[in-house]
């Protein structure tokens, strides 16, 4: 779950894949019905802590 840019709700993940094994792409729809914002993100493994 993220929220929203534009209204702060939360928004689901629609769809994601791998762009490599540390990296996925990911687009989300917001969950307010007034806004149903579609935003796209990048997530990456940004530190391992052991």
């Amino acid at each position: 779950m993220m929220r929203c840019p534009v209204c702060k709700h939360a928004s689901h993940t629609r769809a994601s894949r791998y762009l490599s094994e540390q990296t996925k792409e990911a687009y989300y729809q917001c969950q307010n019905i007034e806004c149903s914002c579609t935003f796209k993100s990048i997530e990456s493994v940004d530190k391992i802590i052991t």
